[in-house]
């Protein structure tokens, strides 16, 4: 049993430590940042108009979402890095292809 939870506390570290590596440039944490208030934004919309009109059923169900993400094991951290990750390797990939396209048009 000790095996195991050293297993899972080891994995863990190392996801944390693979994500540090990876959002070590201000802007891939920045997309971190707008790419989790993106995926949190139908909570903060449904408290908006809890506080705005005054609607009940909003604050319960955005307090129901707040709290599924918020429960262990909940993939929401994951999500959030795997978009941002998807997302810094497509502009990569358009900024080389644009690169190798302008050397391309450069020679002559």
């Amino acid at each position: 049993m000790k095996k195991l939870f050293l297993k899972i506390k080891n994995t863990i570290t190392d996801f944390f430590k693979w994500v540090w590596k990876e959002c070590k440039d201000w802007r891939t944490i920045l997309l971190l940042g707008c790419v989790c208030l993106i995926l949190s934004a139908p909570i903060w919309v449904l408290y908006l108009l809890s506080i705005l009109f005054h609607w009940q059923w909003a604050f319960i169900a955005a307090t129901v979402m707040w709290a599924f993400w918020m429960l262990p094991g909940a993939p929401f951290f994951a999500i959030a890095v795997s978009i941002t990750l998807a997302i810094r390797k497509l502009v990569e990939t358009r900024r080389k292809k644009r690169q190798q396209r302008h050397e391309h048009d450069d020679t002559p």
